[in-house]
């Protein structure tokens, strides 16, 4: 590249203008044609380095990778190899030298000490999953009682308030101990994503299904105050941990929340501007307890990315 460089200089210091330029020289003078799609490639990788191609021309990928064996989830892997490791152990014991040296019966011990602890690690993972919840993503409910599995946006949405939609409820629902979204702004419901209630998602018929959400949740702002604050900003967040709590909140009746769903963060999403009107986000989980506070957390900096689309 320095001795292109440098060609280039000395051809540019020769050259007085291209039409002069010889054959040989347009290869490497700066101001010949076969000279520009290089240079205008060099700025385009600058401008992608920078960011100045935007946002919208990048498409962004999700890969989980796993072993791919079907039916067969990848957090069992210890339990297998534990179990392959104290079988091992065990025809070496019955294969090995009578009387067992006394190092190797030291050795079988601590083996099948530590193949013991591989088959439990995957329930112990799940045990400390269930008792602490946000510490890692639980395996979703094949399906959830009375809730219909769906993606609605609104109609008539600029493709830039789409997209960070699409990408908020998304990392919400993977990454969170959480089934389903809705988004409300206006009277309007402008998502619904994963699993919500069947008294109002149809699937296939996103405009009714909006419409019904909609519907559904201004009903029942006039009988929950905790909506309600929630709604017109008084309260940022309200945390509704299991069933009782949702029960008592007035929102067991409510027709986006499935009848299996056991906990409900309701959360404020501020407007724009000073007079802009706000929105509400529904996050819940078909599981008690399911949202850890610094997973509520991440649901409020989520409203507060929003508002500035909303």
């Amino acid at each position: 590249q320095s001795f292109c460089c440098i060609m280039a200089i000395s051809m540019r210091s020769i050259c007085s203008a291209p039409a002069k330029c010889s054959s040989r020289a347009r290869l490497a003078c700066p101001h010949s044609v076969a000279a520009r799609p290089a240079s205008r490639k060099s700025r385009l990788q600058v401008q992608a380095r920078q960011g100045g191609l935007g946002d919208e021309n990048v498409d962004v990928a999700v890969f989980r990778f796993t072993l791919g064996i079907p039916g067969f989830e990848d957090r069992l892997i210890p339990r297998v190899v534990g179990a392959v490791g104290g079988l091992l152990i065990a025809v070496n014991h019955v294969l090995g030298a009578q009387p067992t040296p006394e190092a190797q019966g030291r050795a079988e011990v601590l083996g099948f000490v530590l193949a013991v602890l591989l088959v439990v690690v995957p329930e112990l993972e799940e045990r400390l999953r269930e008792a602490l919840p946000g510490r890692g993503r639980m395996k979703a409910a094949e399906s959830v009682e009375g809730a219909t599995n769906v993606f609605f946006l609104q109609q008539g949405l600029q493709d830039k308030l789409k997209q960070e939609l699409a990408w908020s409820s998304f990392s919400l629902i993977k990454n969170t101990n959480s089934s389903g979204v809705v988004l409300t702004k206006g009277g309007k419901a402008l998502l619904m994503r994963g699993t919500v209630g069947s008294a109002v998602a149809t699937a296939g018929q996103a405009d009714k299904s909006l419409a019904a959400a909609a519907q559904a949740l201004t009903a029942a702002a006039s009988s929950s105050s905790e909506l309600r604050r929630v709604a017109e900003g008084s309260e940022a967040q309200v945390w509704l941990p299991d069933r009782a709590a949702i029960a008592k909140a007035g929102l067991a009746s409510c027709g986006v929340i499935p009848q299996g769903v056991e906990s409900v963060v309701l959360q404020h999403v501020p407007g724009a501007q000073a007079k802009a009107e706000p929105g509400l986000l529904l996050v819940f989980s078909e599981r008690p307890r399911a949202l850890s506070d610094r997973e509520r957390k991440w649901a409020g900096a989520v409203a507060d990315k929003l508002s500035a689309f909303l």
